[in-house]
């Protein structure tokens, strides 16, 4: 039997989980090296707060106040190179959150 490798987590995309302008923390992660900068997740994007770096062509959170948190581009995103940090509703245990 093969003992499949551990893999190490993504390096984020800058300082992902908070702004470093405004110093607030930021509703999702961008996984760089998983990104190939296709654009889908731009594109589906309710509120347009996500754009694709004009230097590395990877998405990144443009305009984190519009961000509401939707996870729209979280299951669009064909790399999985996007996951939410804060998570709408619900405590994890199946009771309905504020």
């Amino acid at each position: 039997m093969v003992k499949a490798k551990s893999r190490r987590k993504p390096d984020l995309v800058g300082r992902v989980e908070q702004d470093e302008v405004n110093g607030v923390d930021l509703p999702i992660v961008v996984f760089e090296k998983w990104c190939k900068g296709c654009g889908i997740c731009v594109e589906f994007c309710p509120q347009g707060a996500l754009t694709l770096d004009e230097a590395t062509q990877k998405a990144k959170l443009a305009k984190p106040s519009d961000c509401v948190s939707c996870g729209v581009c979280e299951l669009r995103c064909p790399d999985f190179a996007i996951t939410r940090t804060k998570k709408k509703g619900g405590s994890g245990n199946g009771e309905k959150g504020d």
